[in-house]
C-alpha cells in the first residue's frame, strides 16, 4: 500500500469553483496535502478543458498555475506501455462506460500501489480505491 494520493479532476473543481457541492471538502482537503501526490497529464487535460468551456479561459488559466504551487505534486505522463495498459483495461471494464481518463487512472492506480482518490468520479473506485471526498449528496 502506497501513502500516495491520485487527485482527480473533481477535485480540482471543487477546489477551484467556489459553487461546487464539494468545494469546502476540497478545500480542507488541498489545506493539509500529503507527503506524496500525484495526478495525470490526461486528468491536467480534462480539467483544463473542463475549466476553459465551463467557466472561461481565466478560470483555466487559475487551473494551470495552481498546479505550479502543489508543492511535490508528481504529473503522470502516459507512455507507450501505460496507453497499452489502458486499452486493456478498457475492454475488461467493457459496460461500464468508462472514459479514457479513468481507465488511465485505474492503472495509474493499479501501478502505483495507491488506495485514496481525492475526487467525486466513482469509476476511481471500481478496483478498491476510497474516493474522497466522494460523490456529493443528491
Amino acid at each position: 500500500m502506497s501513502d500516495e494520493a491520485f487527485i482527480d479532476s473533481g477535485a480540482f473543481i471543487a477546489f477551484l469553483d467556489r459553487s461546487d457541492r464539494s468545494h469546502e471538502d476540497a478545500v480542507a482537503l488541498f489545506a493539509s496535502p500529503p507527503r506524496r501526490w500525484c495526478t495525470s497529464a490526461f486528468v491536467v487535460s480534462e480539467t483544463y478543458s473542463w475549466f476553459l468551456h465551463r467557466l472561461g479561459e481565466e478560470a483555466a488559466r487559475t487551473f494551470r498555475l495552481l498546479l505550479a504551487e502543489l508543492p511535490r505534486l508528481t504529473i503522470l505522463d502516459g507512455s507507450r506501455p501505460h496507453r497499452d495498459a489502458v486499452a486493456r483495461k478498457l475492454d475488461a471494464l467493457r459496460g461500464r462506460k468508462l472514459t479514457y481518463v479513468d481507465a488511465s487512472s485505474l492503472v495509474w492506480l493499479a501501478e502505483r500501489d495507491i488506495e485514496v482518490v481525492w475526487g467525486t468520479d466513482h469509476h476511481l473506485g471500481l478496483e478498491g480505491a476510497r474516493i474522497v471526498p466522494g460523490a456529493p449528496a443528491r
